[in-house]
């Protein structure tokens, strides 16, 4: 019988890319936080022969909360900040995201791993003092569903699974 590894997913594994005018650049130096909650919304209902309800899963309501010092020669949280400084809303406040799983590796392409695209709205809800120290916090909103595909980390460029 063959074993199963039981080895838990490290943060490091996750890569994030925002897009900050026509580049993506890497969310690392500087992020402290930048999760991913799906936001699973339901219904349910109680049937007359059941004790129990019965709930389905009906839409997603994502949001990637986030937490960044201030380390404004970091491209993104440059933007970041401009955008709740100035108070940007609708298209000015959106962005491209790309998760990319940097230990699911596409075997016929070199720095190509497995990748979603997500479509974000950027809040910024506070720029918190933390010990003396600048950060800013706040959430990306998903903008509809995201998007299978690939990521190559040299090139800095998604593309789109092929729809069968």
């Amino acid at each position: 019988m063959a074993s199963v590894s039981k080895e838990v997913k490290q943060r490091y594994q996750e890569a994030a890319y925002i897009k900050v005018g026509d580049t993506y650049e890497l969310a690392g130096t500087g992020f402290e936080k930048l999760d991913e909650e799906p936001g699973a919304q339901t219904s349910s209902k109680k049937y007359i022969n059941d004790k129990s309800s019965t709930s389905s899963i009906t839409s997603y309501e994502g949001q990637h909360p986030f937490t960044a010092d201030q380390i404004m020669s970091e491209k993104i949280i440059e933007d970041f900040v401009t955008i709740g400084k100035l108070r940007k809303t609708g298209g000015d406040a959106e962005r491209e995201m790309v998760r990319v799983d940097l230990d699911k590796a596409v075997v016929a392409q070199e720095s190509t791993f497995e990748a979603r695209l997500f479509n974000v709205a950027v809040e910024v809800s506070s720029f918190a003092d933390n010990d003396g120290e600048l950060q800013v916090e706040g959430t990306l909103h998903d903008k509809g569903d995201p998007v299978e595909g690939t990521f190559n980390t040299k090139t800095k460029t998604f593309t789109a699974k092929e729809s069968a």
